[in-house]
């Protein structure tokens, strides 16, 4: 069950972050159903914090590397999906995502690590 953290920034974006205890994957909507800002979904059902932190930071890279327009997509291809994105980007492109990223990591730890611990403990109560 989706539940949301926080308006936070990322870059030039505020992006509504929201956790799923029951899902090890995440996703984007850069524009949401609901008019609202870039909606991000992370799961937390993982055996480690870090790989929690892993699909944060994906998510969150591949919404800076569109807003910095270097995502491509190839065509002709014989699918039509997000996995066939191609992201290309100069150095100092990759410095900017880099510093903006940290900034929105920096802002959610304190509450991404909190319903971390939280969906853990929950787990452990069930078994």
């Amino acid at each position: 069950m989706e539940k949301l953290l926080g308006l936070y920034q990322l870059g030039l974006r505020p992006v509504r972050l929201y956790v799923d205890a029951e899902s090890g994957n995440g996703s984007v909507e850069i524009i949401p159903t609901d008019k609202g800002p870039t909606k991000v979904i992370v799961g937390l059902d993982h055996h480690s914090f870090s790989r929690a932190v892993s699909v944060l930071l994906h998510e969150s890279y591949e919404i800076m590397l569109i807003d910095q327009g270097t995502r491509y997509e190839p065509h002709p291809a014989a699918s039509y999906e997000a996995s066939n994105f191609i992201f290309v980007a100069t150095h100092n492109q990759l410095d900017e995502a880099h510093s903006r990223v940290s900034q929105f990591l920096v802002a959610v730890y304190t509450d991404f690590k909190r319903a971390y611990d939280k969906s853990v403990q929950q787990k452990a109560g069930k078994k």
